[in-house]
């Protein structure tokens, strides 16, 4: 047996296909965001953080901003809840930061059994 047989496979990302269930699933236990502004029964997830975290491709990840617009949602800058300090608000114009993305996505989506209109 060769060393190859023995190696951990790798994450090839046209072997593993992102499903329903799979993209529900990594949005259901992601971390929400409790801070920013958002319609009633959605939810807030943090997108680069998500994506971060999970080692997830850009090619994926168009796939999950397709999954959540399905379900009603999208890709929306963070707009917090509570408007910030001039200090602060002119501290982030000097750096030029770009802005937060999040995935808005309705609560419903997330739970099981439902599922995203085609």
């Amino acid at each position: 047996m060769s060393d190859e047989s023995h190696a951990p496979a790798t994450s090839n990302s046209s072997a593993l296909e992102l499903t329903h269930e799979h993209i529900q699933g990594l949005l259901r236990n992601a971390e929400r965001l409790s801070f920013g502004i958002r319609p009633a029964n959605f939810v807030l997830i943090n997108r680069a953080r998500l994506l971060a975290a999970k080692a997830i491709s850009e090619k994926d990840a168009l796939l999950i901003d397709r999954w959540v617009a399905d379900a009603g949602g999208g890709v929306q800058p963070l707009r917090r809840a509570h408007p910030e300090t001039r200090a602060v608000r002119k501290h982030a114009e000097r750096t030029k930061r770009r802005d937060t993305m999040v995935w808005g996505v309705p609560a419903q989506a997330l739970t099981r059994g439902s599922q995203a209109s085609a």
